[in-house]
């Protein structure tokens, strides 16, 4: 790899790793202080706003974060880049996967609701993950689709960018769902919120160090 392309990667998987932790952390962290408001309010409205709440959350933190610090990376070898087009792609892309990725359990949700009874016992962990890696194939694409409308215009082959999220948050959504099961929910709230950001910070640098190779494959030196 070329000393210009190593610079770059390490740069990128530092900012995937920053933006993660920061941004998604910090949704999770959010909803965590939220949830409890939250439950003072029954049915509906508290199933649709608990939805709603992770949507905003996810796009303004998340989407917004990351699109920042990948745009400000991205800028060092694409001087074309209009200003502000990845950051705004990044937060619409993560909305619209927000959205997605909340409809299963809203919907679970109301059900539930509308008819009252046993709770579902819940899949095995093995289970869980191989569900997080198709949300993953799924969302990655949703999550880099309008980025890669920002991509076609200045680089050729743009459209491997869709397959590369597809394949990094096939890995990084059960990194997520496996660190999740390892925070110690019931601990101190510092304790936890520590924890909550290292795995969001681990799964940003996973994901940034596997469609950051692709990337650099895409974009000229």
């Amino acid at each position: 790899m070329h000393s210009n392309d190593t610079g770059f990667y390490r740069r990128w998987i530092v900012a995937n790793g920053q933006a993660e932790a920061a941004g998604l952390g910090t949704t999770f962290v959010a909803g965590r202080l939220i949830a409890p408001h939250l439950d003072q309010v029954t049915g509906v409205a508290a199933i649709l706003g608990g939805a709603l709440a992770a949507i905003l959350l996810g796009t303004l933190l998340e989407g917004v974060l990351v699109g920042v610090l990948q745009e400000r990376v991205l800028r060092q070898r694409l001087q074309g880049l209009r200003r502000g087009a990845w950051i705004l792609a990044t937060a619409a892309g993560a909305g619209l996967a927000w959205l997605l990725g909340m409809v299963p359990s809203t919907v679970m949700a109301l059900v539930s609701t509308a008819s009252p009874g046993p709770a579902p016992e819940e899949p095995g962990a093995l289970v869980q993950y191989g569900l997080a890696m198709g949300l993953g194939l799924v969302a990655g694409p949703i999550l880099g689709l309008a980025q890669w409308t920002v991509l076609r215009g200045v680089v050729p082959g743009a459209g491997r960018w869709l397959w590369a999220n597809a394949l990094a948050w096939a890995v990084g959504m059960p990194v997520i769902f496996m660190g999740m099961d390892v925070v110690p929910w019931g601990g101190p709230f510092v304790l936890v919120t520590l924890a909550v950001y290292l795995v969001c910070g681990v799964t940003g640098v996973i994901v940034g160090a596997i469609h950051g190779r692709v990337l650099l494959r895409l974009l000229p030196r």
